[in-house]
């Protein structure tokens, strides 16, 4: 059974999972389940957790294929019979824990250069709980000795979507061909528009939106609770599955999917980040629970 670092304080508590990809098995406030429990009986995977770290890259590259300064790779596809590589490779592995304490928890990774990413790299994650929030901390420092692309962000899934309300507000979005890539940025179509609390469309969206403005909310009005979700990302996932997961991903990320092969590195902000060899690119997401009542 996969080992869990558990933490409350206050009406908040959290359980850190090490082995599965470094990933938050859950949070909770007050006795509700504010992102999706992990069932620790259940099948052990990350992304069955209530949210997982992103890196060193965020969702897709296409078909595990990219150049950068001249040279063409290429990374494994990681996901089943999945035709792109997905999310990174820090979620698939397991981390060791650097500290815990009642209030803290920090993580680290070392990869070595693979078939998942052809450069060596050193990750931390830092997962701070509070009475009413959580703030988590990602870094990715460069062990090697060329400039490498990076790109970080975080999965959560919020529990009971069936029950909730949400609000995520941004200026565009990009659309997707038929094989789930983006393909051209538009406005935000009505259908996909929630910058006023509105239930989730089950089954209806899995797009990079862009001019993220935080924060992103989820309500549950039948509980009088919500959470404010912020970042310093300007791009966020929003993931609506269908009815049977009830959940919803809003994913802050610092780079669009397969931004990797559609801008050059440093490129604006919707383009991966270049990082110098023994220099640090970090990333942060904090989860802000308050009372309705």
């Amino acid at each position: 059974m996969t080992r869990l670092l558990e933490c409350t304080q206050g009406d908040a508590s959290m359980a850190v999972a090490p082995a599965l990809g470094g990933a938050l098995a859950w949070l909770r406030w007050r006795g509700h389940d504010i992102l999706r429990p992990f069932d620790p009986a259940g099948e052990q995977r990350a992304n069955l957790c209530g949210s997982y770290p992103l890196i060193p890259w965020s969702n897709r590259i296409a078909n595990g294929h990219f150049t950068f300064n001249g040279a063409s790779h290429a990374v494994k596809r990681n996901f089943g019979d999945h035709p792109h590589a997905l999310h990174g490779s820090g979620w698939q592995s397991a981390w060791q824990v650097a500290h815990a304490a009642d209030d803290e928890v920090v993580l680290q990774l070392d990869s070595p250069a693979s078939e998942s990413w052809p450069w060596p790299w050193r990750a931390q994650q830092v997962f701070r709980l509070s009475s009413d929030r959580l703030r988590i901390e990602l870094s990715y420092c460069n062990s090697a000795q060329e400039n490498v692309p990076v790109g970080l962000g975080f999965h959560p899934f919020f529990a009971d979507a069936a029950q909730s309300e949400i609000r995520f507000a941004a200026a565009g979005v990009w659309l997707n061909d038929e094989n789930s890539l983006p393909c051209e940025a538009v406005a935000v179509p009505e259908k996909w528009l929630y910058t006023h609390f509105r239930s989730p469309v089950f089954g209806s969206v899995d797009n990079c939106f862009t001019g993220w403005r935080p924060p992103a909310e989820v309500r549950w009005p039948q509980r009088r609770i919500r959470v404010e979700m912020r970042s310093a990302a300007s791009n966020a996932v929003l993931f609506i599955p269908p009815r049977e997961r009830n959940v919803v991903a809003i994913e802050p990320v610092t780079h669009v999917n397969n931004a990797i092969n559609l801008f050059p590195a440093d490129d604006g902000e919707q383009a991966m980040t270049t990082v110098h060899p023994g220099e640090t690119f970090s990333h942060w997401m904090e989860l802000r629970m308050i009372s309705d009542e």
